[in-house]
């Protein structure tokens, strides 16, 4: 792969995300690794379930807590928002989980804020034959088709 084509797939994880709609703010955005160099392959199997959600659920917010003391390095929106606007850059993998079912391929690096106050995590889904970009209230229930996007070295 040249330079260019390198440069082209840089996404700076670093720089605040834009945002979401009109009215929103960011919450919070605290998972960052620099700049990455985006490779669909090397991501492929770059999704995360909480042993709670392959159980039954789990409250986001619980979610959100063991994220951020396991210092889990999930992917943020500015990756989101790549992918958002270069689906064939998303793995084939994310589609659907090992039971055939849509996965809710979510971004937690970056917390957004509703003009009404409650908080949102972006996620991307695969439906009706296209991608979906959407976001999921934190304080829902998330289970096994709501995987974290991981980031890989």
């Amino acid at each position: 792969m040249d330079n260019e084509a390198i440069k082209e797939k840089s996404i700076d994880t670093d720089q605040t995300p834009k945002i979401y709609g009109e009215l929103w703010t960011i919450a919070e955005n605290w998972s960052k690794q620099g700049i990455i160099d985006w490779d669909k392959e090397k991501y492929k199997n770059a999704l995360f379930l909480e042993p709670l959600q392959i159980e039954g659920s789990i409250r986001g917010n619980d979610l959100f807590e063991f994220f951020k003391e396991k210092n889990t390095q999930v992917l943020n929106a500015n990756v989101w928002e790549y992918l958002k606007d270069n689906n064939e850059e998303i793995p084939e993998e994310w589609k659907t989980n090992k039971k055939g079912n849509s996965q809710y391929i979510f971004f937690w690096g970056t917390i957004d804020r509703s003009p009404d106050g409650n908080l949102y995590i972006r996620y991307l889904s695969w439906s009706g034959g296209n991608w979906v970009s959407s976001t999921y209230l934190l304080s829902g229930n998330w289970h096994e088709d709501f995987p974290a996007a991981l980031f890989v070295k």
